[in-house]
């Protein structure tokens, strides 16, 4: 009897081992934290062909993992309308309620931003970062902001030409400031001070004006990773070296200086430079033109970084 008991023992020790190996395993091949992503101008958070695509990607390498696709509106077209025209700090605002307020991501999360939409989740770190980001992936992102028109051909047309337009009345225009979402991370090299003076955006996250704000650089020091992907073709993001933090050299738009060479990482502003130091940020490059990358580029480079 006593080796009966011994034997159903060792059988459902055996079981239980297996069942938590087993366990582990399947946990270990799921990242710990959830995903949040945004997308670029003119894009939604819900299309099947951009972000309902990615989440797809993220989904099957990840089964059983929540990816938030933030919506700034109530409906898809009310988003790419918002995508144009809504204040960007506006759109912070709600996004970091909205984060905050969704319980799925309380333990903090991964973020993976597409073209503009890089630069409002690093905005959110700095501003918010409640729950807090582990990795910042930015795929395309004008880090720096950008110098060009958006190209009308390769967007909703009606949206894009409105966009020339008011950029063409001027980009530091009070009102063009205030509603135009290019504009308020356009940065003019031959118009430096007056973009300090009236850009109501990218100056104030690349801590770019006379006072800086410490919580930016700290909440960025933060992050385990910063990620910075250049598409090596770019034709949208002017430069394309924006992408990892370069820019123009002062007083002029010609000669492109790397992120290493700008007052904002010799000053470290927002604490790129200490990231760097620390092998905390990433450079990517992906061929092609702006957001033309292969659902194989996306797993074999952003992938790992969201089981970390």
């Amino acid at each position: 009897m006593l080796n009966k008991k011994l034997t159903l023992s060792i059988i459902l020790f055996i079981f239980s081992f297996i069942n938590y190996s087993l366990s582990a395993s399947s946990s270990d091949a799921t990242p710990i934290r959830n995903i949040v992503i945004w997308h670029g101008l003119g894009d939604s958070c819900c299309f099947p062909f951009s972000m309902g695509k990615i989440k797809d990607i993220i989904q099957n390498q990840y089964p059983g993992v929540y990816v938030k696709s933030i919506e700034i509106g109530s409906s898809i077209d009310e988003d790419v309308y918002n995508s144009w025209f809504k204040n960007v700090n506006e759109q912070i605002d709600m996004a970091c309620e909205m984060i905050k307020a969704d319980t799925n991501l309380t333990n903090g999360f991964n973020a993976v931003g597409f073209s503009q939409g890089s630069l409002f989740l690093r905005a959110f770190v700095e501003r918010c970062n409640d729950p807090p980001v582990h990795n910042l992936i930015s795929i395309g992102g004008p880090q720096n902001g950008v110098f060009g028109a958006p190209r009308c051909a390769t967007t909703n047309g009606t949206f894009c030409n409105v966009a020339r337009n008011l950029l063409e009345l001027g980009a530091y225009d009070e009102y063009v400031q205030n509603n135009l979402v290019p504009a308020e991370y356009w940065q003019d090299p031959l118009q430096y001070s007056k973009f300090l003076e009236k850009s109501i955006f990218l100056a104030d996250i690349n801590n770019m004006k006379d006072v800086k704000n410490q919580t930016y650089k700290d909440n960025l020091l933060s992050l385990n990773k910063f990620a910075l992907t250049l598409f090596l073709n770019d034709t949208i993001v002017i430069p394309r070296e924006s992408e990892h933090f370069g820019w123009y050299e002062e007083g002029q738009a010609k000669n492109i200086i790397p992120m290493e060479k700008t007052q904002l990482y010799q000053e470290d502003w927002i604490g790129i430079q200490q990231l760097d130091n620390e092998g905390k940020l990433i450079f990517l490059e992906s061929p092609g033109n702006h957001l033309q990358f292969t659902e194989q580029w996306f797993i074999e480079n952003i992938i790992p970084l969201l089981n970390e």
